[in-house]
């Protein structure tokens, strides 16, 4: 159930009522981000997302965390380049103390200038720690690269020296120009009654001031004419790049098949790249493509990272996969599986009452229409095989893309390769010919998602199953999607000695193939029915996590029963994560907190397993063998050793009787 009204002083607001959970998420979205600050004013909006936590008219520093949290509740905030949200989620006792203390930092801050003047130094750390993030500088890099003249080639959390010297009233006088009752929406999902909560929030947030929102003007991007090539020397161990073109805003029409040629590239373990890239070989210890539209222009991109000596091997592996999407359509199983994946995001955007507000906030925000998704689905059905080939053609063009890369090879080097794939992948997208095959007709499979709010708040059974392995199931109706885990006693603390880091190796290869299916089958299936399937190991305990659509739960159950019963181990896909296992121990060593963490641990826990590193050492995974793993998975997989773990769209007698059967 949804309502949306709004209130006199100019504020939208959207009431979503579910009763999946005894929880409330309030969620307030400010139509400003870090690409409507001008000169002066870079970083601006994402201090002030710190100081509205410093003091209101009603609670003094440190008083909203105290509040939230003693009431069980989460608190936090963030801001992008388009926008800058605050959210609670609580339980449903205290939605009060949720909707006050946003209705406060929202409408009432205080910015106490000794406060201000605390939180500088907050922010111009946080801004340090984000150049010790290879994560975080190779992404600003392929902003600053493809953005030179936009405002989002800046970055989100802005600069020290400008941190360091606003000025209280230029801080407040931004507030109340941006911050104020019209350009900013109220969302609250979750377990209360509608009519009920639309007068608290009359109460609540009636009383904002109108201030008068300052319009703001964008510098635009200007259409990119050549290659653009950037590389920055790191003393990172990995070495991280993007390859992008640009592409228009959300709004476009193109966007629906950008973004399933962007599934159909490179996201899941069947997509192409991550064949290409990852699986056959591990030229790269992650890769992927994405399409990321934006209030303005904007881009569309194959992310990587790897060792320094596989780049020229990897780019040059890449050339022809690019090439094949303009060449030729994608077929119709590409297709339908990206489109099953599109539908399956409205089903999982209704898990939690969180991911509810925040999925129609973000819709409200960019389209006006927090069901937008509807209108986007019918665009997606609608795609045919030659129309994601229409877009590649169209926007990944020869002379307009860009690399960026953050290395610690030299910059000189690193040039030289960077240019060498770029003359040699412009040569290619100017020479290439579509093939003009008649294409059979492709008429996508609607997936019916049937969501509707949960009426009353679902309970959990405990069952002890005759082999002695216990259920907790807890049947949830009110989406077609199930969460699983099974989950044994084990982890670390039951490695030999010699052998640190085997329970890391082992998730690892845990769904590398079973009696039934091998990996790419695992890995296909799981894709195609929009499904998740995941090994995990820890200190305590290892096993096997799931989700999915109950329309596909047999299937899904096919592949998830052989792995869990039946595992492999191929040797040949051993040698291949020892590899990547052994690439992640060394670019550790990007991450201080990490580094920090596992010496702490050593410590505190010197003598017991705890102390051990998970991901072990070079040398102990080199030592790992397909034995060890079968020795392992038979000294934890037992019945009377698991806890099974499902909730959702299920029938209890179902599970009992594979539980009877399986386990």
């Amino acid at each position: 159930m949804s309502k949306k009204f709004q209130l006199k002083n100019g504020l939208k607001v959207l009431l979503l009522e579910s009763h999946k959970s005894p929880v409330v998420s309030v969620q307030m979205w400010v139509k400003t981000g870090s690409a409507d600050e001008k000169k002066g004013e870079e970083g601006i909006s994402h201090f002030i997302e710190h100081l509205v936590f410093k003091g209101t008219r009603k609670y003094k520093v440190g008083e909203i965390a105290a509040k939230v949290e003693g009431s069980g509740g989460e608190l936090n905030a963030y801001t992008s380049f388009d926008q800058t949200v605050f959210y609670v989620t609580i339980s449903k006792q205290f939605t009060d103390v949720a909707m006050d203390v946003i209705s406060e930092m929202m409408g009432f801050p205080t910015f106490d200038k000794q406060e201000i003047d605390n939180e500088r130094e907050v922010v111009i750390e946080e801004i340090k720690r984000g150049n010790d993030s290879p994560g975080r500088r190779a992404s600003q890099l392929l902003f600053t690269n493809t953005f030179q003249k936009s405002p989002y080639g800046r970055p989100v959390i802005g600069y020290d020296k400008v941190v360091k010297t606003v000025s209280t009233k230029k801080i407040r006088d931004y507030y109340q120009s941006r911050y104020v009752p019209s350009n900013m929406f109220l969302v609250i999902a979750g377990d209360f009654d509608t009519k009920e909560m639309k007068k608290k929030v009359q109460a609540m947030f009636g009383e904002f001031a109108p201030y008068k929102l300052k319009k703001i003007t964008r510098a635009k991007e200007p259409v990119q004419k050549q290659i653009r090539i950037k590389v920055e020397q790191a003393k990172f161990e990995s070495t991280t790049g993007y390859l992008t073109w640009r592409i228009p805003k959300t709004d476009h029409k193109d966007i629906a098949a950008l973004e399933v040629l962007a599934a159909i590239f490179g996201q899941g373990d069947s997509s192409r790249l991550m064949q290409s890239l990852r699986i056959r070989e591990p030229l790269t210890n992650s890769v992927g493509a994405f399409s990321y539209a934006m209030q303005d222009d904007g881009l569309f991109s194959v992310s990587f990272n790897l060792e320094k000596e596989n780049l020229e091997r990897a780019l040059d592996t890449m050339i022809p996969e690019i090439t094949r999407l303009i060449s030729e359509p994608p077929t119709a199983g590409e297709m339908q599986k990206a489109i099953t994946n599109f539908a399956s995001h409205e089903v999982y955007s209704m898990e939690t009452v969180d991911n509810i507000a925040r999925k129609a906030g973000s819709d409200e925000f960019y389209y006006g229409d927090h069901e937008h998704y509807r209108k986007y689905m019918k665009e997606v059905y609608s795609l045919k095989p030659e129309d994601v080939q229409k877009v590649a053609k169209k926007y990944l063009k020869a002379g307009n893309f860009g690399l960026s890369l953050l290395t610690n090879m030299t910059k000189k080097d690193a040039d030289k390769i960077l240019r060498a794939f770029s003359k040699k992948l412009q040569k290619e997208l100017t020479g290439i010919r579509a093939k003009n095959e008649k294409m059979p007709k492709f008429v996508a499979k609607k997936f019916n998602i049937n969501a509707a709010a949960t009426q009353e708040a679902p309970t959990t059974k405990k069952i002890i199953l005759q082999s002695g392995a216990t259920l907790l199931i807890r049947e949830q109706k009110d989406t077609p999607y199930v969460a699983m885990k099974a989950a044994f006693l084990g982890g670390v603390r039951v490695e030999d000695t010699g052998k640190n880091g085997l329970t890391e190796v082992f998730s690892r290869n845990w769904l590398s193939g079973s009696k039934n299916f091998t990996e790419d089958d695992i890995n296909l299936r799981v894709d195609e029915l929009a499904a998740g399937i995941s090994a995990f190991g820890g200190r305590n305990s290892a096993g096997l996590s799931m989700d999915y659509l109950s329309p596909f739960e047999d299937k899904m159950l096919e592949i998830y029963t052989d792995s869990l019963l039946n595992p492999q181990f191929p040797n040949a896909i051993l040698t291949r994560e020892k590899t990547v296992q052994k690439n992640q121990i060394r670019s550790r060593n990007d991450n201080p907190a990490q580094l920090c963490s596992m010496a702490f641990l050593s410590e505190i826990f010197k003598g017991h397993p705890y102390s051990r590193d998970l991901l072990g050492s070079e040398e102990s995974i080199e030592s790992i063998t397909q034995d060890d793993l079968m020795n392992y998975y038979n000294k934890i997989v037992s019945a009377n050793n698991l806890t099974l773990c499902v909730v959702g769209d299920v029938k209890i007698d179902k599970w009992v009787k594979i539980g009877r059967a399986h386990v």
